[in-house]
């Protein structure tokens, strides 16, 4: 019986032992092949970067020698072109960078679609959208057919917003898409204007969340011509769009009329108030101090210190809140005063 044992064991030990040396020499294998990837890559890096920033910012003529050959050097394209987008602000680099993916990279990333690994698939997804390739436009709406993840089908929505986005906000209605406030403030900041003004036309019509980010999204973009559009939603039913409405124009920073924003001086929400009390900073005093004084006396401490600040702010604010304390009954409101007079003093 012990015998037996034994020989059991050591046949255990000599499988385990074959499994070990064929693991470490798979790993080995993809080190080496890893190495010869980079090492590949760096080459194109050192060969041709400068090249590239010769063909991209001084207007030189294409040569063909830049065209890849394998995918270390598309990864070195890759690198090039990415920091090129991210820290060129060029219409004419963009574009060539555009036309060079559509014509040399297109195959590359369309094979990658194909590829069984999720990370190769969702970089191939990536890349079409950074490298504006619209010609895999097609391949991408028969990718979206096959059995794909999440996240592969979010990336999708980035791709139609960029190449197809009447495309795009057909998707978006769809009941079965649902994304959260902040996914959706990534796909609306890519949209052009015309089509972002879209998911106002008919703002009702959509989920909350897309609401939500579409009035975040204004405030981000903080473009005049939206200013129209928030003030429509102050006279909305719903409290959390009034406030987020409230949210944008003081984000955008332009007031042009101050009458819209005088009913939230008494507002039963304090969030209103609050938002109030900063709109009131693109405004000036002497059409604001009124509400602005009814609001240093306000019952939260959050809207008194915001009232406090926003009078601080003018250039007659000192003196104005000098006057309220030598006047004012309110204890509460003449410490917020004292404080913020204090504060602002000191930093001088």
């Amino acid at each position: 019986m012990i015998e037996l044992s034994i020989s059991f064991l050591l046949i255990v030990i000599a499988v385990l032992s074959v499994i070990l040396f064929l693991f470490t020499t798979y790993l080995l294998f993809q080190r080496q092949r890893e190495i010869r990837f980079e090492k590949a890559r760096d080459t194109y890096l050192q060969n041709y970067s400068q090249h590239w920033y010769n063909y991209l910012m001084n207007d030189e003529i294409f040569s063909m020698v830049l065209v890849p050959r394998g995918s270390a050097q598309v990864a070195a394209i890759e690198m090039i072109f990415s920091s090129y987008i991210k820290n060129i602000m060029s219409e004419k680099v963009n574009q060539k960078i555009n036309e060079f993916s559509n014509l040399y990279l297109k195959k590359f990333y369309e094979k990658e679609l194909s590829s069984k690994r999720w990370s190769i698939r969702m970089n191939a997804l990536y890349r079409i959208a950074d490298l504006q390739i619209v010609d895999l436009l097609d391949a991408c709406q028969q990718y979206e057919k096959t059995k794909i993840s999440e996240e592969e089908y979010f990336q999708l929505l980035k791709i139609y917003s960029l190449f197809e986005p009447e495309l795009f906000i057909e998707k978006i209605k769809e009941p079965s898409i649902n994304y959260s406030e902040s996914e959706y403030r990534r796909l609306f900041v890519l949209l052009e204007d015309d089509v972002f003004n879209r998911l106002f036309e008919d703002f009702d019509s959509w989920t909350k969340n897309i609401q939500f980010a579409a009035i975040d999204t204004a405030a981000v973009r903080r473009d005049m011509q939206y200013i129209d559009t928030l003030k429509q939603l102050l006279v909305h039913e719903i409290a959390e769009i009034k406030i987020r409405a409230l949210k944008g124009l003081y984000e955008i920073g332009v007031i042009d009329e101050i009458d819209p924003y005088v009913p939230f001086v008494t507002s039963d929400m304090w969030e209103a108030r609050l938002m109030v009390a900063k709109i009131f900073m693109h405004a000036p005093l002497n059409y604001t101090y009124a509400y602005l004084e009814q609001l240093l006396q306000d019952e939260n401490w959050w809207v008194r210190s915001q009232a406090a600040k926003t009078i601080a702010e003018n250039r007659e604010g000192i003196a104005k809140l000098q006057q309220f304390m030598e006047s004012s009954n309110d204890q509460y409101a003449i410490e917020m005063a004292q404080e913020t007079v204090v504060r602002k003093q000191g930093n001088k």
